[in-house]
């Protein structure tokens, strides 16, 4: 299983359609898919010894979309598939547990230290990195890099572009120890979540300047990048990047000669699975896109719990959604265990138990509540509403009107992905039920993260994937750009900044007992819910198809292994 580069970001996903901050439910690991009343399983990797595996061979992935900046952290690099693939080509500090506890990662981080806050001092992590590792440039990862990493994306010069600035912003120093590789970093207060803003560094080269954050890394430069794997080639024509075995790599030498990233979209990819043209296809999620997979004789479908969960993102400054009476009617109005059931058929799942009521935790997770609360299904309640804020339906109409203006909303439509087609037609035919007229916009999947940075939307669906860490992405996907802001963080694509928000954020950020915490967090929810930010739908499983002998990779809610184990079995 690859590692997450980035465990800090919520991450965006545009052709399985996915970014988010949500955990891990209660579960053994018995490989449930969730269709026996069991939570889903928490892991399926396939997981073997070293020695049980080839020296050699390759792995053909599909992927949703080459990416274009390679900056995962940046804004325009926040993607899933660019995080996966980063996995095997950046630094990643700590390996994950099913149950989100984590280890270092020995090749980067040997150990470290914490500090905790007290008599007014902030927390302090001191981490000690491996000597050994180095950039591909040759110089060692020292902590300068780490300081300008925190320079870049603590939100003190606006001029940087990062997905976020959670947890870096609470940093007041970074320093070095004993050694080059000791980093000590300081906190102004108390910080929980301190591993999401240290679970990995960017060179000083690529984060120095806001030019070098931004677009230095529109191009892929290996000398900004380390790991087992290093880069071989870009196929433009063929949309495919190539990694191959790295010789500069200090650990445990890679049993794969050479990785394969290949742009597909559904169904070409379970089609070219199923031909044996690719060797791996994550998070399908259609019934059809498994049954095709399954065509291959040697095809091993692996499901586990996912992060990643289905929601409408609502433009709060664009049209007649700048009416948060509107915003809640079209919540009411919503049936969002019907969009589950449609988009699910034919998969082992029980969609009714897929269904979440909290931006944050997953149900079964510590800390879940349905916030929901009146925001349930309910056409009445939604007609009612419309009525009480003025939008009347005049006699023989279909349509509301206010001021003679009528009710119109624009949906946002990825052509040619399933699930944005299918939830905007059954969304369509909710709002139409109470007087709403729901538009298309049809826009090429490439578009989706120009469109959502330019908030040239106005209802648009797709997945957010979370983290192991649910209460540590208020700020990137709810909040103000940084703290005293009021603008919008670069992620708050519905352009909302509450007040009563930004004054939770830093407690919850910085609360240490864990109880409270989830309070504070939830407190959070409950207002999400009200101001109509994201509507959640559902939490998926996630589904990956591999040859049987493929070993150390699969589908997993948390857990991450190293990737240089990653083999076929002899």
């Amino acid at each position: 299983m690859r590692k997450p580069a980035s465990s800090a970001v919520a991450l965006l996903a545009v052709g399985a359609l996915a970014l988010s901050a949500c955990g891990a439910p209660k579960s053994s690991t018995g490989g449930s898919d969730g269709t026996d009343g069991k939570a889903p399983a928490l892991a399926a990797l396939n997981e073997k010894p070293r020695e049980e595996l080839k020296d050699g061979g390759q792995v053909r992935f599909a992927i949703s979309f080459l990416p274009t900046n390679w900056n995962i952290s940046s804004i325009d690099g926040n993607g899933v598939d660019n995080n996966n693939i980063a996995g095997y080509c950046l630094p990643v500090n700590f390996l994950y547990n099913e149950d989100a506890s984590f280890e270092p990662y020995k090749p980067y981080l040997e150990s470290y230290d914490v500090q905790e806050a007290k008599d007014g001092k902030g927390q302090v992590i001191t981490l000690h990195l491996n000597p050994k590792a180095k950039w591909n440039s040759g110089r060692t990862i020292d902590w300068t890099d780490y300081e300008a990493t925190w320079k870049a994306q603590n939100g003190s010069n606006e001029a940087f572009k990062p997905a976020t600035t959670d947890g870096w912003s609470e940093v007041s120093s970074v320093a070095k120890g004993e050694k080059d590789t000791d980093v000590v970093v300081t906190f102004k207060k108390s910080y929980p979540d301190w591993s999401a803003a240290l679970s990995g560094v960017l060179p000083k080269e690529g984060v120095a300047t806001p030019e070098a954050y931004n677009t230095g890394w529109t191009t892929f430069k290996p000398e900004w990048h380390t790991g087992p794997f290093t880069f071989e080639k870009l196929d433009k024509a063929q949309l495919t990047l190539t990694l191959k075995r790295n010789d500069k790599w200090w650990g445990d030498k890679p049993l794969l000669d050479k990785l394969s990233f290949r742009q597909l979209e559904t169904p070409a990819d379970v089609n070219a699975f199923a031909n044996n043209e690719i060797d791996v296809v994550d998070t399908m999620i259609n019934a059809t896109a498994v049954n095709t997979a399954k065509k291959r004789s040697d095809a091993d479908i692996r499901a586990a719990g996912s992060r990643q969960w289905r929601h409408f993102t609502f433009n709060s400054k664009a049209g007649n959604l700048a009416d948060q009476d509107v915003r809640q009617a079209i919540v009411k109005a919503t049936n969002r265990e019907a969009i589950a059931k449609s988009d699910l058929v034919g998969l082992p799942v029980n969609p009714s138990e897929l269904m979440t009521g909290n931006h944050f935790f997953l149900p079964g997770q510590e800390g879940y509540k349905d916030n929901s609360g009146d925001f349930k299904y309910d056409v009445e309640a939604a007609k009612k509403q419309l009525d009480d804020a003025g939008w009347k339906l005049p006699e023989g109409k279909t349509i509301r009107e206010k001021d003679g203006k009528p009710l119109q909303v624009k949906y946002t439509m990825l052509t040619g992905v399933p699930t944005s087609e299918n939830e905007g037609k059954l969304l369509q035919k909710d709002l139409a039920a109470v007087g709403i007229d729901l538009k298309f916009v049809n826009i090429a999947p490439d578009d989706m993260s120009k469109n959502l940075t330019a908030h040239s939307f106005e209802i648009i669906a797709f997945t957010w994937q979370g983290t192991p860490y649910p209460m540590n992405n208020i700020r990137q996907i709810y909040g103000a750009k940084s703290a005293g802001a009021e603008v919008p963080s670069e992620s708050n694509y519905a352009q909302l900044v509450n007040p009563e928000i930004e004054k939770l954020i830093p407690q919850a950020d910085t609360e240490a007992d864990v109880a409270k915490r989830q309070d504070l967090t939830n407190q959070v929810d409950k207002m999400i819910w009200d101001e109509v930010h994201t509507l959640p739908i559902y939490r998926r499983i996630g589904y990956t198809a591999a040859p049987k002998n493929l070993a150390n990779y699969g589908s997993a809610t948390f857990k991450t292994l190293p990737p240089e184990n990653i083999g076929y079995t002899k």
